[in-house]
């Protein structure tokens, strides 16, 4: 396993124009399932820590956790390689450590914050971006603005599915965190298989 460099990951953000906001970091970590297997053993030593009479079951279930995400890892590397160089639009740019994860890469985003409304000149620039790269998907999300979406498509064969990066419909849970990664690929071979 290639241990994720945030550093090095948010250096090539600014190169490649993936920055949430100008200097911000992305937030969106857990998008990357080999930062979610660092974090297993980081948790299962802090509940360790507090409850040392159960430090060995937490040890075991971070393993079994790890475990289950590298074969999760697998199957979706699996899923999506055949999709590298595939042109798509997400609506925000929350996916960038998923998309180097997986080495599916979006061509622009919509919104380049969560919170803020795109201009009129960024969704320009979007549209040349679909227009020139031929993209064949645009990703939208479950609160997105439907005619922002709908002026992309606009005379093209964009198709649309929808990603949730934070799994919202999800049932809370030990399967969330997988379930939430598998929807992510699902949604990435419905919107862009041929």
């Amino acid at each position: 396993h290639d241990d994720h460099d945030h550093d090095a990951h948010e250096e090539a953000d600014a190169h490649e124009g993936h920055n949430h906001a100008p200097g911000a970091l992305d937030p969106h970590i857990w998008l990357d399932p080999q930062n979610a297997m660092v974090w297993l053993d980081a948790i299962a030593a802090s509940l360790s820590a507090q409850d040392p009479e159960n430090a060995a079951l937490y040890a075991d279930n971070a393993a079994q956790a790890q475990a289950q995400l590298v074969d999760l890892q697998a199957d979706i590397q699996a899923e999506l390689t055949p999709l590298r160089g595939q042109k798509f639009v997400v609506f925000h740019d929350a996916y960038h450590y998923f998309e180097a994860r997986f080495d599916v890469e979006a061509s622009a985003a919509i919104s380049l914050s969560d919170g803020a409304a795109p201009s009129a000149a960024r969704l320009a620039e979007v549209r040349d971006v679909v227009k020139d790269t031929q993209a064949a998907c645009v990703f939208t999300e479950p609160q997105f603005n439907a005619g922002l979406v709908d002026a992309l498509q606009d005379g093209t064969a964009l198709k649309s599915a929808s990603l949730d990066p934070i799994g919202a419909a999800l049932e809370p849970g030990v399967d969330m965190y997988p379930a939430l990664l598998r929807d992510l690929a699902a949604a990435f071979t419905s919107c862009l298989a041929e």
